[in-house]
């Protein structure tokens, strides 16, 4: 079975629709991903040229209009140009205050809508598809386009497809985890601190290093995974345990946070894990390198000098932690998130202790 289209698919499926003149006469909009609503809004406007706006495009509220009015406009055919725009935004009131003779011709336009014209329909609250109104709403001269809130697991690479696709920023996925952790899920925000980091680097010959994106952004959150990471490293287990509960304390998750943290550390401790494995097979720096696909000089050194703090059996244990963490917030125990939370951090601090 297909997953679930995710946000940031469906808006580039939706604006590459456009850029190709594949326009559908009614657009349906709904979900709780403002930052999505508008950027879609705003490129849809632009498929009216500015010289033509004036008389060919219309951006209403619904609570400020009616059915009938939108109906009017919709049905008029536009004036020395191509096509006509009517935008509706919160049309929620609007479809709810019309009367049913009113919705019945609303209905009969989906049926047969005006070839020349545009609708887009934003609405807050989705509209059932078992009701006559829905069901009209699903016929082939309408797209549906919902646009949920992304998970705090699908932060990174909505940053990472983001940066490329707006700003032809390249990140790697470290650097999308370290702003995910830095900004939070507020995808307007991520997105101007994206255009931020492409200022910044746009005349910067060198590389761009977690030091860099911290001094760009800022620390929005407080604490963050590379902080806790480090705090680990060094074992200073009250100052994990604090980082830890900051974390959590910030997040709007706390399920999604600790699966982000877990998945960061396991990938992290993973390129540990080689490093001793190969170093004990007396591999060259090099070669260890090019196994773990590390380009970045500054990266691999943090790397290999993180890797002498551990032994294989040390590693081992680490890795049944973050597994039974794994396990623990999928359903496996009766302990909260903040107690699995802090078990995790303690024994990756005290592998030894839980061998």
């Amino acid at each position: 079975m297909a997953g679930k289209t995710s946000s940031l698919d469906l808006f580039r499926s939706a604006v590459t629709e456009i850029k190709q003149a594949q326009l559908f006469p009614v657009y349906l909009i709904s979900g709780g991903e403002e930052f999505f609503v508008e950027r879609f809004i705003k490129v849809i406007q632009d498929i009216i040229p500015v010289h033509e706006r004036d008389f060919n495009s219309d951006y209403l509220f619904g609570n400020e209009s009616t059915l009938d009015a939108v109906l009017q406009l919709v049905k008029s055919f536009p004036m020395m140009a191509e096509r006509r725009l009517v935008i509706v935004k919160n049309a929620d009131s609007l479809l709810k205050k019309g009367g049913a003779a009113t919705l019945e011709v609303f209905q009969q336009y989906l049926s047969h809508p005006n070839p020349q014209s545009v609708l887009v329909l934003h609405v807050e609250s989705k509209i059932p598809k078992n009701t006559k109104l829905g069901k009209s709403l699903s016929q082939k001269s309408v797209r549906t386009l919902e646009f949920e809130p992304l998970a705090d697991y699908q932060l990174a690479g909505w940053i990472l497809g983001w940066a490329k696709q707006e700003y032809n920023l390249q990140l790697s996925e470290q650097l999308a985890q370290l702003i995910a952790q830095l900004v939070g899920n507020d995808l307007k925000l991520l997105s101007t601190e994206i255009e931020k980091i492409g200022t910044y680097t746009s005349t910067y010959e060198g590389e761009i290093t977690l030091d860099h994106i911290k001094d760009v952004i800022g620390n929005y959150r407080g604490f963050d995974v590379f902080e806790l990471k480090e705090a680990i490293h060094k074992k200073q287990l009250d100052q994990a345990f604090f980082i830890a509960q900051r974390i959590l304390q910030q997040s709007k998750s706390d399920t999604g946070e600790i699966i982000r943290i877990i998945a960061f550390l396991y990938a992290d401790f993973s390129k540990l894990w080689q490093i001793v494995r190969l170093q004990q097979s007396n591999k060259s720096e090099q070669f260890i390198k090019q196994q773990l696909h590390i380009g970045s000089p500054y990266y691999f050194k943090r790397l290999v000098q993180d890797a002498k703090k551990y032994s294989l059996d040390d590693l081992e244990g680490i890795f049944n932690a973050l597994l039974d963490a794994d396990r623990a917030v999928k359903g496996f125990t009766t302990m909260d998130i903040s107690g699995i939370m802090m078990l995790l951090v303690k024994r990756l601090v005290h592998p030894h202790h839980y061998a």
